[in-house]
């Protein structure tokens, strides 16, 4: 019964701990500002396990709001991963007085979050003058008088309509392309943004957040005059070759229609509802849902000749480096190996090479972390990851070049990259610090891994019976006479069967999530089965995209996770308190393999496509014995 009991202490402990690790704040640039200035808003999200979902920003009284994106970065440090997320936004205020901003809502996962508001003071506008401070932008309260004010025959699809376009019709694998939103009008229009987001299943999504200006032009379409401006840009990258037709989804504006609505005094506003001149003409607001057109993207497989050994599916351009923070120390100190891998492409799903066994040194985890920038209209960045190595010797060592293979488009060629072989030079070491690799600020004293010379012998497990009587007897009573022990197991089956009884409560038959759940398996092996069959037909592009249909989908399915697609990182976040981490690495390894089969259009050949085959269904399966909920 004690252990029954602890147990359920541990598991509400540990309960506790996983929901502590979960922060949300909120920051805002400044809390005081006049009439029509500026402020920027950030929402930041900090361990959070499961999908993210947008918060929810109601109306903000006396403000405007505009999103600005979302910028995440995530580390894994010794094993253990964390991450952060911030949701940002710009608020120009429109009217005077002390203001809350908020409170928000966030969903995470299944859990609904709420975030205390904001005060800020807005006060009354100052002279205009030169100052190099904030934007000031002139705001008015818009106006919505009788309906008898619309035109009788409404808004066309002349007056505003969205044109989506892409910067190239044909990309390689991985190789970005960039798909802009352009709104075009004839009538006072503020862009709310997307009515129905854009199908982007078989991409990898980088979105970029609008401009703080918004730069609009003056075109005119078969003798009308429109304001044109790009409201919103996404970088596509896609991860298998095909033919792709894209789904853009549907936006959504307020149009303003005025007494005396006119194009010049459109040059007065913009797209983003920001104006410069009193809303004294307004006569109406009206919400538009303005469908956008689908379209076209040819994707090429990777080319096979010429294609380096090292090669892990990257596309773009980039740069490697290597360094050690310490170039002469002792023995048994930690020294920090560095790799940064920088440039433009897909930073998100870069590969670093990693460090090989080093004889003499002791190895320690590695921690990663990533900074993207779409500040030049281009995903572009940083991945670095850091080694904590430590002599065990004396002696002059060299850490060995790394090579990094990508794929450049411009070119159509491969590119192999290497960095500089580091030298180390160590000194003797106090006896203690060579033993025991000496622990340091510079490196976690709880990381010790065991090397084949660190292994002593502490005791024997061998016990050989005795042949002499110690006089010591067995109770006169056999146990189960007891009462107590009668007691004792009666309590024990009543509490098996409760506890079997609730743990294997079948869902409702109306619950989609356990429907999901409980055919993950069997979509899973039709998967498995065709992919098996187009390796058998040695159709590798066609096998690697079933392959990776069945291993996403069905922890898509099995865990409730939104789409067919999900990320190893969503997968981790939920399972991580569930199961082994052997488990884990077994599928983040899956996972990365399969990517890199896609991106390098699977060259290794029939026994590495088998071998992965098996690995998949080995992972399924494993998963299938642990309990999700």
């Amino acid at each position: 019964m004690r252990k029954l009991f602890l147990i359920f202490l541990l598991t509400g402990l540990f309960s506790s701990a996983a929901f502590a690790e979960v922060a949300i704040e909120t920051a805002v640039s400044r809390s005081r500002l006049a009439v029509g200035e500026e402020l920027q808003l950030d929402i930041i999200i900090t361990n959070a396990e499961g999908k993210i979902n947008t918060p929810v920003v109601s109306s903000i009284d006396g403000f405007t709001s505009y999103s600005q994106g979302r910028s995440q970065e995530i580390q894994i440090v010794n094993g253990r991963t964390s991450s952060k997320s911030i949701f940002s936004y710009l608020l120009i205020a429109n009217s005077i007085g002390p203001k809350n901003i908020g409170p928000f809502e966030i969903q995470i996962a299944d859990k609904t979050y709420k975030v205390a508001p904001v005060a800020v003071e807005v006060t009354q506008s100052s002279a205009p003058g030169p100052s190099a401070g904030p934007a000031v932008y002139s705001q008015s309260a818009v106006s919505s008088p009788n309906p008898r004010a619309l035109p009788t025959a409404g808004i066309t699809n002349q007056d505003i309509f969205i044109k989506v376009w892409l910067d190239k019709d044909s990309v390689f694998v991985n190789e970005p392309a960039m798909l802009t939103y352009t709104l075009y009008t004839r009538l006072s229009a503020t862009y709310r943004g997307f009515e129905k987001e854009p199908e982007l299943t078989g991409f990898w999504v980088e979105d970029f957040p609008p401009e703080k200006t918004i730069k609009r032009t003056e075109q005119v379409l078969n003798g009308s005059r429109y304001v044109v401006a790009d409201v919103r840009k996404i970088a596509l990258f896609p991860n298998q070759s095909g033919v792709f037709t894209v789904d853009t989804g549907v936006l959504a504006a307020a149009v303003e229609i005025r007494s005396e609505d006119t194009f010049d005094s459109f040059f007065s506003y913009n797209v983003f509802g920001r104006r410069n001149f009193p809303g004294a003409f307004i006569s109406q607001v009206v919400e538009r849902k303005i469908p956008a057109d689908k379209v076209v993207l040819t994707v090429k497989a990777l080319p096979e000749a010429g294609k380096p050994a090292d090669f892990k599916g990257a596309v773009g351009n980039y740069r490697i480096e290597s360094s050690l923070d310490k170039r002469e120390v002792e023995a048994g100190t930690p020294v920090t190996f560095r790799v940064r891998l920088s440039g433009e492409g897909n930073i998100g799903t870069l590969e670093v090479p990693k460090l090989e066994k080093l004889d003499g040194f002791k190895v320690y985890d590695s921690s990663t972390s990533t900074h993207i920038s779409k500040n030049r209209l281009l995903v572009e960045g940083e991945k670095i990851v850091e080694t904590v190595i430590a002599p065990k010797n004396e002696g002059t060592y060299t850490v060995p070049p790394l090579t990094f293979s990508y794929f450049e488009p411009r070119t159509g060629t491969y590119k192999q990259l290497r960095t500089t072989a580091q030298i180390l030079k160590v000194l003797p070491g106090a006896p203690e610090a060579v033993e025991g690799v000496s622990q340091t600020n510079d490196a976690p004293s709880s990381l010790s891994p065991a090397a084949k010379e660190d292994i002593a012998l502490l005791a024997k497990d061998i016990r050989y019976i005795k042949t002499t009587d110690d006089g010591r007897k067995l109770p006169d009573s056999e146990l189960y006479r007891r009462p107590w022990f009668w007691a004792i197991n009666a309590l024990f089956l009543a509490l098996t069967a409760l506890f079997t009884t609730l743990s294997f409560k079948a869902p409702s038959s109306g619950s989609d999530l356990a429907a999901r759940s409980r055919r993950s398996k069997q979509i899973a092996d039709q998967r498995l089965k065709k992919a098996r069959h187009l390796l058998k037909a040695e159709k590798a592009d066609e096998f690697y995209a079933e392959l990776s249909k069945a291993v996403h989908g069905y922890f898509s399915d099995k865990l409730g996770l939104p789409g067919k697609w999900a990320a190893f990182e969503e997968v981790e976040n939920v399972m991580r308190a569930k199961t082994e981490p052997a488990l884990l690495d077994r599928a983040r390894t899956l996972f990365d393999r399969m990517a890199a089969g896609r991106f390098s259009s699977a060259g290794s050949g029939e026994e590495e496509m088998r071998a992965l085959y098996e690995s998949a269904k080995d992972v399924i399966t494993g998963f299938e014995k642990v309990r999700i909920r």
